[in-house]
């Protein structure tokens, strides 16, 4: 079932990406407007019609009671809806939510026969909004199957962070908006997956340690991952934290209201509509900064009739942001510290993998940088478009995506601990060959020269340690070694595991 698709979908925004058999690489779908990235806003008007997208958010600063935005995020189970969670969260979107019943409130004013304005009211669900969403992608990507009544096989992503409950509701929405959901990934396996790091590697000892920064609209969260021949293993995982492109956002929003009541006297803090105008401005002025040295803030009548006119430089936005900066370096700074004391041998960051627009400022990359001088710092992909683009990456190793839940005898066994094999006596350990790394997949058969100890070359005495137990094994050393240079050639078959131990056989070859 060809083309497949991969999506990303979160508080502010949603991506497609679609892939053929013959493709090397995964294209992202642009939207009606032109726009590789969509905005997860929504906009009812107050009718039968819901619009989503852009439309909807440039619709959201004049009828902020009528659209939803940030949704994603209420998307729990009722135990999690918190009264601490949701005086949060209500913060972040336009419209009322219901407490009780755990919905958006739609306000809607509509002309009467007598020329009166009657309010309407519609309430949705999160998993409704969700679902809507997700119909404007299927719309995009009906465009790319044969037949129209074909049902689009996707890999979506969620959060590393996201429950169970989140997990299941978010396939849900997809499969019930028309999709055919043969996976669910997290989003930084699959920003990894779309640098494809580990994929070329062959080497047993090429172990890569990678960490996943990823700064979106509303959270950033850590992740740090063992990969090894393509193998990806999630060793640990920080956040959600609240710092993201919308306290970014804010900055300016507090700049320019103070900038205009110093100038006029007048606060935009006392009008909805004025806010909701300075949040679109300094929205956009945010993103064009991260390309361009300087922009211009125009806002026509913010308040009163009056315009806000003022120039906005790279580094004037730099020095307004730099508390959030500071804070979300010092998150990051203290969630590496915790996942090296848990995972000694990870002291060494390897690779760094920024997903999340946010991480395209250009103040936060260099940040990201300084604090990983020796990382190779993947960027190259656009950081809002990656998680996509690695979700439809995702869908060429599906053999079968009707059923892609492992099967008991297609369960991969992999080694908990590292084995060393040496000869002599338990003392002589300096000798040692690495025999298995942690995360090898069995079965697996080593060939090993091993050094003989010279003081009992004579000895078919040989040492197993597996993490910190020690065995001692007899091994007959064949005529066919090597003891003019003192080594002897040993094959190793481990074909499985049993009670956490590999089992190896051991002979001289």
């Amino acid at each position: 079932m060809w083309p497949r698709f991969g999506i990303k979908i979160g508080n502010s925004t949603f991506c497609i990406a679609h892939v053929k058999p013959s493709d090397t690489w995964p294209n992202v779908i642009a939207n009606k407007q032109g726009d590789r990235v969509s905005q997860a806003c929504l906009l009812w008007d107050g009718g039968n019609e819901i619009e989503c997208g852009l439309t909807a958010q440039q619709k959201m600063a004049t009828r902020p009671k009528q659209a939803v935005a940030n949704c994603f995020q209420f998307l729990k189970s009722s135990e999690e809806l918190t009264d601490d969670f949701l005086s949060i969260a209500c913060k972040t979107i336009p419209c009322n939510y219901d407490k009780v019943k755990h919905t958006f409130k739609l306000n809607a004013n509509k002309s009467s026969n007598n020329d009166e304005d009657i309010e309407t009211v519609k309430e949705m669900s999160p998993f409704e909004v969700l679902v809507k969403l997700f119909e404007c992608e299927l719309e995009l990507a009906k465009q790319y199957c044969s037949d129209a009544s074909e049902t689009p096989v996707i890999v979506l992503s969620v959060p590393s962070y996201s429950s169970t409950r989140t997990r299941s509701l978010v396939v849900e929405a997809a499969e019930k908006a028309g999709f055919q959901v043969a996976q669910a990934v997290e989003e930084p396996t699959a920003a990894i997956l779309a640098y494809g790091i580990g994929e070329e590697s062959c080497n047993d000892d090429d172990t890569r340690y990678t960490l996943t920064i990823k700064c979106g609209g509303l959270f950033s969260h850590f992740a740090l991952y063992e990969v090894r021949r393509g193998l990806y293993t999630k060793l640990d995982c920080f956040g959600p934290f609240a710092i993201g492109g919308e306290q970014i956002t804010e900055e300016l929003v507090k700049f320019i209201c103070e900038d205009f009541q110093r100038k006029y006297k007048l606060d935009p803090n006392e009008s909805r509509r004025s806010l909701a105008k300075i949040r679109t401005a300094a929205a956009n002025c945010k993103h064009i900064l991260t390309t361009l040295p300087s922009t211009q803030l125009y806002i026509d009548s913010l308040m009163d009739g009056i315009d806000f006119n003022a120039q906005m430089s790279r580094a004037r936005f730099e020095s307004l942001i730099q508390p959030v900066i500071t804070n979300f370096m010092q998150n990051l700074a203290d969630a590496v510290q915790k996942m090296q004391q848990n995972f000694p041998q990870a002291k060494k960051i390897d690779a760094v993998v920024l997903l999340g627009a946010t991480t395209q400022v250009p103040k936060l990359l260099s940040a990201i940088s300084a604090r990983f001088p020796d990382a190779e710092i993947h960027n190259s992909l656009a950081a809002d478009e990656i998680v996509a683009v690695g979700c439809a990456r995702q869908t060429l190793f599906l053999q079968n995506p009707d059923n892609q839940i492992l099967e008991a005898f297609e369960e991969c066994l992999c080694v908990a601990e590292e084995v060393v094999i040496w000869h002599g006596n338990s003392k002589d350990e300096i000798n040692s060959q690495k025999l298995l790394n942690p995360g090898d997949i069995l079965p697996k058969t080593v060939i090993l020269n091993i050094k003989l100890k010279e003081s009992c070359s004579d000895s078919d005495v040989f040492q197993l340690r597996a993490g910190t137990q020690i065995k001692e094994v007899n091994i007959e050393k064949a005529a066919s070694s090597i003891p003019e240079e003192e080594f002897v050639r040993l094959e190793a078959e481990i074909p499985k595991v049993i009670n956490n131990s590999p089992v190896i056989r051991l002979r001289c070859i």
